[in-house]
């Protein structure tokens, strides 16, 4: 069993600045939560896809669904500043972590980690990996279909936190737009969900249709959304699904990116950039099973 502390954005649900927003986050907390193979040691909440109260009061709708007493910890509102305040989450995790070794899923933003970083450098011994939803190959563009290109999200809201998570010499892994643009969440695989006729199930499906139509009315290449934050759950349980290899790092400015490239020196990071054979279609339904 893997301990694993997600640190997330999770805005199932939410609406944001006149549309719903990313619900990816949720799949991957419900899976960890229901996987026998993760022990949950508590949920850090971020600023991102929404406003920070709003993925506090979803992350512990879902822990409440759940009949789960996995901690939820409010953290930063806003990206980091010079000097910045401690919280609720960063203390939250330097806790933990000073109580014993965890993995870190760190799905949204990564205010908070850089925060917990740059605050309690002595944790980083007992952090065994962290796993980001962030990065792309030298000179990639993030399109779908013709549209684009679209942001790296979690990247792009705090650059300076990932500069400082990216050099702090702890073990990393990227899973970005490269990897999880391959595969789609559909409105069948959403009535899979509503079948099993469960609270949790029927929150997940209420609150999933609204991103699933607006992604699709945007995207009209995608047959459906796109399961990004779960793939640093499956990482965690099966790692022989993705096709990944060491990477160095750059990070530029006046366009902020963070690119990684095999070819470039410096620390080495495990950058997933595809699925093993078959193991994208085992991915998405594995996404799918774990919502009850």
């Amino acid at each position: 069993m893997t301990d694993v502390i997600i640190d997330t954005d999770v805005a199932l649900g939410v609406w944001h600045e006149g549309r719903p927003r990313d619900i990816d986050d949720g799949f991957a907390i419900v899976e960890a939560i229901n996987s026998p193979l993760i022990n949950l040691r508590g949920i850090s909440c971020v600023y991102g896809n929404g406003p920070i109260d709003e993925v506090v009061r979803v992350a512990r709708e879902i822990v409440t669904l759940k009949q789960s007493n996995v901690p939820v910890a409010r953290g930063a509102s806003s990206k980091m500043a010079v000097d910045d305040a401690t919280n609720e989450a960063v203390e939250f995790l330097a806790a933990e972590l000073s109580r014993a070794p965890a993995t870190i899923a760190a799905i949204g933003p990564l205010t908070n980690i850089g925060i917990l970083l740059s605050r309690h450098p002595e944790v980083r011994e007992n952090i065994d990996e962290i796993i980001i939803v962030a990065g792309r190959s030298m000179g990639a563009e993030f399109y779908i279909g013709d549209a684009g290109p679209v942001k790296d999200f979690n990247f792009e809201n705090d650059v300076d936190a990932c500069e400082i998570l990216m050099n702090a010499g702890v073990p990393l892994v990227l899973m970005g737009f490269e990897l999880t643009s391959q595969v789609c969440v559909t409105h069948e695989d959403l009535e899979t969900i509503r079948r099993r006729a469960n609270p949790t199930a029927q929150y997940f499906y209420d609150n999933s249709r609204a991103w699933c139509d607006y992604w699709i009315d945007t995207f009209p290449s995608d047959a459906g959304f796109h399961p990004w934050d779960s793939a640093a759950i499956a990482w965690v349980l099966n790692r022989s699904w993705f096709v990944s290899e060491s990477r160095g790092h750059r990070i530029s400015r006046d366009p902020d990116r963070l690119e990684c490239s095999a070819e470039w020196d410096g620390p080495q990071h495990q950058y997933c950039y595809g699925f093993s054979d078959g193991a994208g279609d085992a991915f998405v339904r594995g996404v799918i099973e774990q919502v009850f």
